[in-house]
């Protein structure tokens, strides 16, 4: 019975580390650092992806990849998205973004992160 009883310890722990990272999103920035620089959508966000192309009409303004950056409640849906971060950080296992672009910059996707990190602030 006791080795029963461990089996279905050891399967039950092994599942809830299986958790699925893909759901979590990871920003490299504390809440305290993007508190203290007040990163909105429209003065930050925006232009910057505007600046990059990613909100143009080649890329993610028309909903390329299944990610829609139009306006800000379409950005804010897709940078929801775990995937979105990683994505701009260039890691591996997603595209990299933008598109045939270099890498944005440390302080560029700082300002993503901070925005994501204080709340998608408009």
């Amino acid at each position: 019975m006791k080795k029963v009883c461990l089996f279905f310890s050891v399967v039950v722990i092994a599942l809830m580390s299986c958790e699925d990272d893909d759901k979590i999103i990871i920003t490299n920035q504390t809440k305290e650092l993007c508190d203290s620089i007040d990163i909105l959508y429209t003065n930050d966000v925006k232009p910057l992806l505007e600046e990059v192309g990613c909100s143009g009409v080649y890329c993610h303004g028309i909903g390329a990849a299944g990610y829609t950056m139009s306006d800000y409640e379409t950005t804010m849906e897709s940078a929801q998205d775990p995937k979105f971060l990683r994505a701009l950080r260039h890691e591996t296992g997603v595209s990299p973004m933008p598109k045939g672009r270099e890498k944005l910059s440390d302080e560029e996707i700082q300002v993503i992160e901070c925005w994501i990190e204080s709340g998608y602030r408009e």
